[in-house]
Formats: C-alpha cells, sequence, structure tokens
C-alpha cells in the first residue's frame, strides 16, 4: 500500500475519524451524566452495577448518533485492499470524504449508513460499561483513601497537640 500509493494512504480514513471523536466522546460523558441523573430522580439505587448499566446505555446512544461516521471511516480504510475484497462482491473505490459520503448516500441510502450498527452497539454497550464502571470504582476507592488518609492525618495531629499540653 505504501509503495503502489505512498505515504499519505497511511492516513485513510483520519478525516471522519477526527470528525467523530469528540462528539463520540462528549456524547458519552453527557448521556453517562443524564442517565446518572434520571436514576437519582427515580430513587434507582446506586453502586457498581448502576454505573455499569447508566455506562452501557451511554455507549449505546453515542455508538448510534456517531455509527455514520465510523462506517465512513472504515470504508475508506479498506478502500486500495480491491484484489483481497473482490470475493466479497462489490467493491467501491473513493477519492475522498465526501465522494465517500455521497456514494454511500446514492448507492445505498440513509440505511446505509447504519450498515453493520448492530455489533458495533454492542462493543460499545460492554466497552463504555466497563469503562465508566472502572472509572467510577477507582473514584470511590481513591475518595476513601483519601478520606481515611486525612482523618488519619487529623488523629495523628489531636494526638500530636494531646502530647504538648
Amino acid at each position: 500500500m505504501f509503495r503502489r500509493e505512498g505515504p499519505l494512504s497511511l492516513y485513510r480514513g483520519l478525516t471522519p475519524s477526527i470528525i467523530a471523536v469528540f462528539p463520540y466522546a462528549g456524547l458519552q460523558f453527557a448521556s453517562y451524566n443524564i442517565f446518572h441523573r434520571i436514576s437519582k430522580w427515580a430513587s434507582i439505587s446506586s453502586g457498581n452495577v448502576h454505573n455499569l448499566v447508566c455506562g452501557s446505555c451511554a455507549g449505546i446512544i453515542s455508538k448510534t448518533l456517531t455509527y455514520p461516521l465510523d462506517l465512513l471511516k472504515k470504508r475508506m480504510q479498506v478502500d486500495g485492499f480491491q484484489k483481497a475484497r473482490i470475493s466479497f462482491g462489490q467493491v467501491q473505490t473513493y477519492k475522498g470524504f465526501l465522494d465517500c459520503v455521497f456514494q454511500v448516500a446514492r448507492g445505498e441510502g440513509l440505511r446505509g449508513f447504519y450498515k453493520g450498527l448492530s455489533p458495533s452497539m454492542l462493543k460499545a454497550a460492554f466497552s463504555t460499561g466497563l469503562v465508566f464502571f472502572w472509572y467510577e470504582l477507582f473514584c470511590n476507592i481513591l475518595n476513601d483513601h483519601k478520606q481515611g488518609a486525612s482523618s488519619g492525618y487529623q488523629q495523628q495531629q489531636s494526638k500530636d497537640l494531646n502530647r504538648k499540653q
């Protein structure tokens, strides 16, 4: 690929990746926060499983909303492997990001932007759920440690004060 098409071929699919990464991350955190607030409002108990479920829902929402950009990225990345893909059926080539958008829209319609969404949502649910599960778990552990350390420090200070008196 590098020899045939040059160094720019290594960056194929970078444009949709850059465009998608910020909304994806933003939607993950915003959705997670919204699900947390809704669960507090509905008086659903919090805890590790709660964080896992809220994170999974946030992953599903963010992946669904940004999936068209993910599809375009993947389509552009596999462009150039026509010989290897010929056995899979129709082979498309793209001149760039906008050409890829127009070809998918023209040839496959709106549904074409969501081909393969189901396995991607499943992955997003597991991975995002686990990310928020571990994040909240470690934040709680560190917070408990900090609370214990500060109370231990305060106890030590009061012992030192008592010795001086």
